[in-house]
């Protein structure tokens, strides 16, 4: 079974889903924070709304401002996306006034209304709107014009040939003097592999010694069968 994230709309198994102690809503773990509960002596879980409420309510925005996350997280993914108006009562952890469910006006792009600029402000637009199925279409985000695309194509195929035409320099590489210290060592190898070959005991002609084991095993004079 699964089920959508209250705050950024992702869809995971609901058992991997909390439960924020104070709206009550399931959230990601992306999306809740645990904090200290006096009340039952443990950690609550507690999601970023709530949060955010509870420290600093003025300086994350207004009543709208989830909202504003939300279709700035799916802008990632869609440029296109249909919420209804219990949705995005959910989402913005409030009631909408009545005017949103009774009049069109009130889902205008204009920057003078609060609601407006909550979803201007990160690249959205309201594309359509039906009061009767209550249902809101906003439009944006990660879709590009025509126009856009176009020049984004032009511009990597000229990139592409240009790369192609121009040679790339032959610079030799400039390889550093090694330092002292590494000669220095590379040097007192050389001498301690000179030492143990001196110190080697020398045999005329093509004469190999036994090794350690057989003669440990066996007499000088005698010989395994």
């Amino acid at each position: 079974m699964e089920e959508e994230c209250s705050l950024c709309g992702r869809v995971f198994p609901y058992y991997t889903l909390r439960r924020c102690s104070r709206c009550r809503r399931l959230y990601c773990g992306d999306c809740i924070s645990f904090t200290w509960d006096r009340d039952v002596s443990r950690h609550a879980a507690v999601c970023l709304n709530c949060a955010r409420r509870s420290v600093s309510p003025r300086r994350f925005g207004g009543k709208y401002t989830p909202l504003s996350v939300y279709l700035a997280r799916r802008a990632r993914y869609v440029s296109v996306v249909t919420l209804n108006l219990r949705k995005i009562e959910e989402i913005i952890g409030k009631d909408l006034p009545s005017s949103a469910f009774d009049s069109q006006q009130w889902w205008t792009n204009s920057r003078n209304s609060v609601q407006g600029q909550a979803w201007l402000d990160v690249g959205w637009t309201v594309d359509s709107v039906d009061l009767g199925q209550r249902i809101v279409t906003f439009k944006g985000g990660r879709g590009k014009t025509a126009k856009a695309r176009k020049k984004t194509r032009s511009w990597r195929r000229g990139t592409a040939e240009w790369m192609k035409k121009t040679p790339r320099p032959t610079t030799p590489r400039r390889r550093g003097r090694p330092s002292k210290t590494r000669i220095s060592r590379a040097m007192a190898r050389l001498r301690n592999i000179e030492r143990e070959k001196a110190s080697m005991r020398q045999y005329r002609g093509r004469f190999k010694p036994r090794p350690a084991l057989e003669k440990r095993l066996y007499k000088p004079d005698a010989k395994p069968e």
